[in-house]
């Protein structure tokens, strides 16, 4: 669709005015911008402490997108993330720095942050079976070893009766490229739960 007219006459390129109808057909063939590509969906089994997502450099993005669902935990505990240089032989375990939000349904709000960790914490706790943790979080320039890498989360779940969401995100303070990272269950393990890791397309 770079042209826009009818054929033989009055065809001219298209310089950046596209119709409704010709953005739903760019994004339904996975051209525009904000598509997704799916890359890999992890479904949980047995009792892993962590969910891995490796080779990246395999489909190189700029912004990664992970949706969770359904995440179940052998005890109350929250979701942490690494990140990996060497593919996932290895998670750094320094040099990350952190903040985010957590909103209560009984109307507390509470601040969880940290400019030293050896993660990424986002204070979403949530109990065994009782209350399926959901939500998502994007990464920006792993691949890059000229920058930072971040991530933005929001995670939702239900402890002693509460609703609770948490949003904020946080960094690994090297400059290098990250080509894994891991979802980690923080003190507990993992029982159910979807992680589906999708590459987020650019114009």
């Amino acid at each position: 669709m770079p042209y826009i007219g009818t054929q033989p006459n009055d065809v001219k390129k298209n310089t950046g005015l596209y119709t409704p109808s010709e953005i739903l057909q760019l994004t339904k063939d996975g051209h525009w911008g904000g598509s997704l590509e799916l890359i890999e969906t992890e479904s949980i089994s047995g009792t892993p402490s962590t969910i891995d997502f490796k080779n990246l450099a395999n489909n190189p993005y700029d912004v990664y997108l992970v949706q969770m669902s359904n995440v179940t935990f052998t005890a109350q505990t929250e979701i942490r993330f690494k990140f990996s240089n060497d593919n996932g032989v290895t998670f750094e375990s320094a040099g990350y720095q952190y903040a985010s939000l957590r909103m209560l349904s009984s109307g507390s709000f509470n601040e969880n942050r940290n400019s030293n960790a050896s993660y990424i914490g986002t204070d979403v706790y949530s109990k065994p079976s009782t209350s399926n943790l959901g939500g998502y979080f994007y990464l920006y320039n792993l691949l890059d070893s000229s920058k930072y890498s971040f991530l933005n989360q929001q995670l939702t779940s239900i402890l002693s009766g509460n609703f609770r969401t948490s949003f904020g995100g946080g960094s690994y303070n090297t400059a290098e490229t990250i080509n894994a990272f891991q979802i980690i269950a923080g003190s507990s393990t993992f029982t159910t739960g979807v992680a589906k890791l999708y590459g987020v397309k650019q114009t």
